[in-house]
């Protein structure tokens, strides 16, 4: 799984099987955010919105349940 981690300047942060990688930002879809999981196509990075809707909702309910009694 390809996650953004964060953007610093012309470079995006991203995780890649766990491995922290610096790519220029150019190659990031420009609707990609801090957190989203994006597919790698022909050396540049999609939006996989499918997958980063069903990772965001795995953290409210993990930060959910740490406020249940």
């Amino acid at each position: 799984m390809i996650i953004l981690d964060r953007f610093e300047g012309d470079f995006a942060v991203i995780y890649e099987d766990d491995d922290l990688k610096n790519i220029p930002k150019e190659l990031v879809d420009i609707n990609a955010k801090e957190g989203t999981v994006l597919i790698k196509k022909e050396n540049k990075y999609y939006l996989d919105e499918k997958n980063t809707a069903v990772r965001r909702k795995k953290i409210a309910e993990l930060q959910e349940s740490l406020f249940e009694d």
